[in-house]
């Protein structure tokens, strides 16, 4: 998965934060999570454009 981490310049440092390419395609790989504080953690898949597989080189990620 391509990104450019960003975390440095938001208002909250100590989360990994980054932004994705444009037209990053991702499939949610189960039901959000729910978080006390009211957030939600998702699990994704990263999909290839070509024919809407997971890539081999797949990265779970935290949003």
């Amino acid at each position: 998965m391509n990104g450019k981490k960003v975390s440095g310049y938001t208002e909250y440092e100590n989360e990994d934060e980054v932004i994705l390419r444009m037209g990053s395609e991702f499939r949610v790989k189960g039901d959000p999570l729910a978080q006390l504080n009211g957030s939600y953690v998702v699990h994704l898949i990263a999909i290839d454009d070509n024919n809407d597989q997971p890539l081999a080189s797949n990265n779970n990620s935290t949003c």
